[in-house]
């Protein structure tokens, strides 16, 4: 993608911070005008016990958050169980802090896509710890011990809704006008509509990129009118699909 691929688009970026401010960034790199409104605060649960990472096979990363967060909480480098990442921006934020990625999830990057690699296909046996947010989905950790691993959650964060003056300045880009949005999970896509007040029918009528088809259904269902599932939700996924949805136009 290119300087001017964008635009000078609008785009709403909804995505927790620090990564808001990175897909911001990108946005610019394009050409078009980011509108950060994080629709979730990511916040920090108590420090788990010491040696938490101790008699695990695996330990399975959700999202970068669940990265930065363990290793705010002390994981060595030296470690005797493999690490798995859920999807590239989990990798990337692991190998950042120079810890080995032993397997990384298919696109789209989803506990499903996980559990078709071959290192799961038959854990039997394994240890496997899941480093997540607080209440994560949990067809993982089912899956896991339906094929015969003894599965722990490790809960190192919250997911926090957006504070009153992030669905203010929600209502404000909605007021001033906004092009695009882009949306990465179910609970982004519910604070979102609850930050829009009363501008939630203009919300829905706006162009919405989306990280899954799940996620997509959940949309339509909600109202949105013009619904379009990017390939996984990095980044250069969602952007690739905003540029070739307004390309189409």
């Amino acid at each position: 993608m290119e300087r001017d691929d964008l635009h000078g688009l609008r785009v709403l970026v909804t995505r927790p911070q620090p990564q808001a401010q990175d897909l911001a960034r990108k946005i610019v790199a394009l050409g078009g005008v980011p509108r950060i409104c994080p629709m979730l605060e990511i916040v920090p649960l108590r420090p788990p016990q010491a040696g938490w990472w101790q008699g695990f096979d695996w330990i399975v990363f959700v999202s970068a958050n669940a990265v930065r967060a363990a290793v705010a909480a002390g994981l060595p480098r030296q470690l005797d169980a493999r690490l798995a990442a859920i999807g590239p921006a989990t990798a990337s934020a692991l190998k950042k802090a120079a810890f080995p990625v032993a397997c990384q999830a298919p696109p789209p990057y989803t506990s499903e896509s996980l559990l078709s690699l071959p290192e799961f296909a038959a854990p039997g046996g394994k240890r496997v710890l899941i480093v997540r947010g607080e209440g994560g989905r949990e067809l993982l950790a089912k899956e896991l011990e339906r094929r015969g691993s003894t599965v722990a959650h490790l809960e190192l964060y919250r997911r926090r809704p957006p504070r009153r003056e992030i669905a203010a300045a929600l209502q404000d880009g909605l007021r001033q006008g906004l092009d695009a949005v882009l949306a990465t999970s179910g609970e982004i896509l519910a604070n979102l509509q609850k930050a829009a007040g009363t501008r939630l029918l203009q919300l829905r009528q706006l162009p919405l990129i989306v990280a899954s088809p799940r996620l997509a259904r959940m949309a339509q269902r909600d109202g949105f009118v013009e619904v379009v599932t990017a390939a996984s939700a990095s980044d250069e996924a969602m952007l690739a699909t905003l540029k070739q949805h307004f390309a189409n136009r």
